[in-house]
């Protein structure tokens, strides 16, 4: 059992778990509910990225991620709903501002200002607590390799799309390539020549010298 205290709040007694099959950390606050911490599935952190740019996710409550999920924690009498996104560095810099849902008549809405306030408070000592914890970095690769088939089909959807610009791009440089060739076949070929039986060009063709003294005028 964990014990924080978050502002001028009353001490919050919280056992941690960790989910080692899906890469997530569970906390449970005594008289609140669930909080699920981890790596925000849509911004999967890579091997070489700088922890501090990983963006992390809470959901409120246990269970498969959605918007009415079990356990959810209530505040001041308000039921939490969905998750949220926060970077590594606001966490950091202690600029982390969450804006939870509740539902009200199958409408999802924002909490109070002060219900957020609460929940951000709570939401960064736990945050915090998890990412110090020695098993945390397994705990992201166990993020990554449960999330690696999506990854997998998303970039090969990607590698997918890629080659099909790269083929078109082909096609258009082999077309505009063929068009260059014939319009430098036509310079090269030299003016054309009216042939005898040509009826006369409009604009009589004026005497070089002409030109010349025309111009000096």
């Amino acid at each position: 059992m964990l014990t924080f205290t978050v502002g001028d709040g009353p001490a919050l007694e919280v056992t941690e778990f960790a989910d080692f099959d899906t890469g997530q950390a569970v906390y449970r606050v005594t008289g609140i509910g669930a909080f699920t911490l981890g790596w925000d599935p849509d911004h999967h952190p890579e091997a070489d990225q700088d922890p501090m740019n990983e963006v992390l996710q809470v959901a409120y409550g246990t269970g498969p991620l959605g918007f009415r999920m079990n356990e959810a924690p209530v505040l001041f009498g308000i039921t939490l709903a969905g998750t949220e996104s926060f970077t590594r560095t606001a966490l950091g810099t202690d600029a982390v501002r969450l804006r939870p849902h509740r539902l009200i008549v199958s409408a999802p809405v924002r909490v109070p200002k002060g219900t957020a306030r609460r929940a951000s408070g709570i939401v960064s000592a736990l945050a915090r607590h998890w990412l110090a914890q020695p098993w945390t970095p397994e705990l992201r690769r166990a993020h990554e390799h449960h999330h690696a088939p999506l990854s997998l089909s998303h970039y090969a959807g990607l590698v997918a799309q890629h080659e099909e610009r790269m083929r078109l791009l082909r096609e258009g440089r082999a077309y505009y390539i063929q068009r260059a060739e014939r319009t430098t076949a036509i310079l090269q070929a030299g003016p054309v020549t009216a042939p005898a039986s040509a009826p006369p060009h409009p604009h009589p063709h004026p005497h070089p010298h002409a030109s010349a003294e025309t111009a000096g005028r």
